[in-house]
């Protein structure tokens, strides 16, 4: 009698427990589904934007109450005005932001006080534009003394029409003057009736964002002509019995049959 007792007993427990896990199943999920959580911040920011290549920077903030969200923005430790709609996308504008690091920090408090924080550090960089190159054959020119010779090279950047190129006998950074240069960059500084050793510098400056520049430096040598040969001498007579006629000078050594 006890024994059959017991096993009716025993199936209300089992079932009196799978009751009191369902209920809490479910209660649970009633509580969770009406659970107020604190704001979600979500954005995706370049760590590096070229400048001018984008104006603003757009981020998604979503919570439970959407018209009871407090926003606090700041862009470079100032406070900005920000956009967000009603669907919670924020936008903000960079537009007027210089080169360097930034950082954009967002505070979201909602309506019962919780708050999430956000911030993001991008670089904003001038594009690569490259070196300023000037090419030359050589910087050593030897020239005799009272004649001429040129200077030549090629000036070499991706944007030549931001080029500036000059030269000077002295020292550049006090006086120089304008070099012209053609189309593909090549450049010739003419010298005429040459007396005296002379130092030439060149120097390129290019660049649209960042200039460069490249300088180089020509050593003009002036040499002594050399000495005109010394004439041949012998007879110079055809006449002669002993006509040289490798002879540029006559000598008085011209000799005759005797008449």
């Amino acid at each position: 009698m006890a024994d059959g007792d017991g096993v009716p007993r025993s199936l209300f427990l089992a079932g009196l427990m799978f009751t009191s896990v369902m209920v809490g199943v479910l209660f649970f999920d009633i509580q969770k589904e009406g659970e107020n959580l604190a704001p979600v911040i979500e954005g995706d920011i370049p760590t590096n934007i070229l400048i001018g290549s984008i104006d603003s920077l757009s981020l998604s903030i979503t919570d439970e109450m959407m018209n009871e969200l407090t926003l606090s923005v700041s862009l470079s430790g100032n406070e900005i005005q920000h956009q967000m709609d009603a669907d919670g996308i924020l936008i903000i504008d960079i537009s007027q932001l210089g080169i360097g690091s930034h950082v954009v920090k967002i505070v979201a408090t909602d309506s019962i006080g919780q708050e999430s924080k956000w911030s993001s550090v991008f670089m904003i960089e001038y594009p690569d534009e490259g070196y300023t190159v000037i090419v030359v054959s050589s910087n050593e020119i030897t020239v005799e003394r009272g004649n001429s010779t040129t200077a030549s090279g090629v000036l070499v950047h991706q944007s030549m029409n931001t080029c500036n190129l000059e030269w000077s006998d002295g020292d550049i950074d006090e006086f120089s003057l304008n070099l012209p240069y053609d189309e593909e960059g090549r450049f010739d500084l003419g010298f005429s009736n040459i007396q005296e050793n002379l130092t030439i510098t060149v120097r390129g400056t290019c660049g649209t964002w960042v200039d460069s520049s490249e300088t180089e430096v020509f050593n003009i040598t002036v040499t002594e002509p050399a000495a005109e040969p010394e004439p041949t001498r012998g007879c110079t007579d055809s006449e002669a019995n002993n006509y040289d006629e490798a002879a540029e000078e006559d000598d008085g050594s011209c000799e005759y049959d005797e008449q």
